[in-house]
């Protein structure tokens, strides 16, 4: 098996912004404003009822070889408590193309912001914890996705793609991001 390195980056509305949005206020204006009160909005999108949920990602080694990508729905996850964590992506692709293991990204969630993954985006199945046992996210995505996934696990609304046994991909951290 050959192992893919893949160097942690910081989650940044610029380097993010190609598989989806940060969840933060940021640096730019509100979309809304009124007294006491600033408004940003995302576009989360869905052909079904939504579902929020929480999600506890518990300690594993950062190595994966199984991708998903959810065709329907866009997918967001927010920290709570200031959890940490690492998300890996891929990339979007357009039909049946699979995702280019060149084109692979590994970003640390601070605990700071949340994300949201554009539909389409390929994507580590799990969100690995960061100097925790357990991370915990709220989890915002849909009715008819989630089912799918919790009963058949793959189909029509989330496609899988398993590298191995020829790739696993390795989470690196050579600027130490995940040390503070």
């Amino acid at each position: 098996m050959r192992v893919h390195q893949i160097p942690l980056e910081r989650l940044s509305p610029d380097a993010f912004s190609p598989f989806g949005h940060v969840l933060a206020a940021g640096n730019r204006s509100p979309d809304f404003s009124r007294p006491l009160l600033d408004n940003w909005r995302f576009p989360f999108a869905s052909d079904a009822p939504p579902r929020l949920q929480i999600m506890r990602y518990h300690a594993q080694q950062m190595r994966l070889t199984l991708f998903e990508r959810h065709v329907f729905v866009t997918e967001a996850r927010f920290p709570i408590d200031g959890a940490k964590g690492v998300i890996v992506v891929a990339g979007n692709t357009v039909g049946d193309d699979l995702p280019d293991p060149k084109a692979t990204h590994a970003f640390l969630i601070d605990g700071s912001a949340g994300l949201m993954l554009k539909s389409g985006v390929w994507h580590g199945l799990d969100c690995f914890p960061v100097d925790a046992p357990h991370s915990d996210f709220l989890f915002l995505s849909d009715e008819k996705t989630e089912v799918e996934i919790e009963t058949v696990g793959h189909g029509e609304r989330t496609q899988l793609f398993d590298f191995a046994p020829d790739v696993e991909f390795v989470v690196t951290d050579p600027d130490g991001l995940m040390v503070r």
